[in-house]
C-alpha cells in the first residue's frame, strides 16, 4: 500500500467487510519499499503505467516501458487512464 503508513483507514475498512467478502488475505499496512523487493516492483510496474500516460519529456526514456517489457502479461495489452 502506499503512502506514509499515517492512514490507519485501510486496517479499518479491510476488518469492516465481512470474512465471505474479503478478497486480501492480510490486512493493508504501510511497508517501505527499502524493504521489501516485491514492493520495489509494484512500484516500478505502477510508475511504468504512469510514464506512458501521463508523458514528460524528462522520462521519455521510460514511454514505452510498459509497451516493450509489461504489456504482454496485461488484459487490456496497454496501460489505461483512471
Amino acid at each position: 500500500m502506499d503512502g506514509d503508513g499515517s492512514d490507519t483507514s485501510y486496517r479499518s475498512t479491510h476488518r469492516q467487510l465481512p470474512l465471505s467478502q474479503r478478497r486480501i488475505i492480510e490486512d493493508a499496512v504501510h511497508l517501505d519499499s527499502g524493504a521489501s523487493q516485491l514492493i520495489q516492483m509494484a512500484d516500478l510496474v505502477a510508475w511504468s503505467a504512469n510514464a506512458a500516460i501521463d508523458r514528460h519529456d524528462a522520462q521519455s526514456f521510460a514511454w514505452d516501458w510498459y509497451r516493450t517489457y509489461l504489456a504482454e502479461r496485461d488484459l487490456a495489452r496497454e496501460s489505461q487512464s483512471i
